[in-house]
């Protein structure tokens, strides 16, 4: 049986101004397109509270 490999990436959620908080989908979607180009397929994301967005990669 042939095992899968995992890849786990964190994209900070970043502060504009002192109340509103941003994550940069730019540099998620260009992470995405890098990964999908290699043959890795998103299996999960999920959001860390106020810190970021994590995604799970696999192969």
């Amino acid at each position: 049986m042939k095992g899968h490999k995992y890849k786990v990436e964190f994209f900070p959620i970043e502060e504009i101004q002192v109340v509103e908080k941003e994550i940069d989908k730019g540099k998620i979607e260009e992470t995405l397109n890098k990964y999908a180009e290699k043959g890795w397929r998103l299996q999960q994301t999920a959001l860390c509270g106020q810190l970021g967005l994590i995604c799970v990669f696999e192969k």
